[in-house]
């Protein structure tokens, strides 16, 4: 019983130092990837421009989360940690993902800070960047259900290129 308790109490530590926030009281509620549509030496960006067009680069959002989702609410935030951007996505937009309980968030971001949520992830393009980052974006997300909203906060941050080359 006392290896059972053990084990259960050093569960969280050990998800927690693979980069993985935790939420809910069950810990069911986990953001577990952050990637782009765009990439630079293999690693996701996000592009003010490509090929001198604000098409947008699409971030997508990998959580997991038991029970009925209403909806999850997608912020980007600054360095400074401001808000850049928010929207609402409705839970019938999220994509099931490999495991049950897993979903894709896939939304939009355009340089003038709007999202748009997608019902599509988009594939991944190599792209060229151009000088050094006019900044980065972190994603934090909100889990709302009809009785709790879970609140998870991303590990990662992604570079803004002010302009990038396919």
């Amino acid at each position: 019983m006392k290896k059972v308790i053990l084990a259960a109490l050093a569960t969280p530590l050990v998800l927690a130092s693979c980069g993985t926030a935790l939420g809910g009281t069950d810990g069911s509620e986990k953001f577990l990837t952050l990637t782009s549509s765009a990439t630079a030496a293999g690693a996701p960006v996000l592009c003010n421009a490509v090929n001198g067009a604000d098409s947008g680069t699409q971030i997508v959002i990998g959580l997991a989360a038991g029970g009925t989702i209403q909806n999850v609410r997608v912020t980007l935030k600054d360095d400074a940690g401001k808000v850049v951007s928010t929207t609402d996505v409705a839970g019938s937009y999220l994509i099931k993902g490999a495991k049950d309980g897993e979903y894709l968030l896939p939304v939009t971001r355009k340089a003038t800070g709007t999202l748009t949520v997608d019902k599509a992830v988009a594939s991944t393009s190599a792209v060229t960047v151009s000088g050094a980052p006019v900044g980065t974006l972190k994603t934090d997300i909100v889990i709302n259900r009809s009785r709790s909203a879970v609140p998870l906060a991303s590990t990662v941050t992604l570079p803004v290129y002010a302009s990038c080359a396919k």
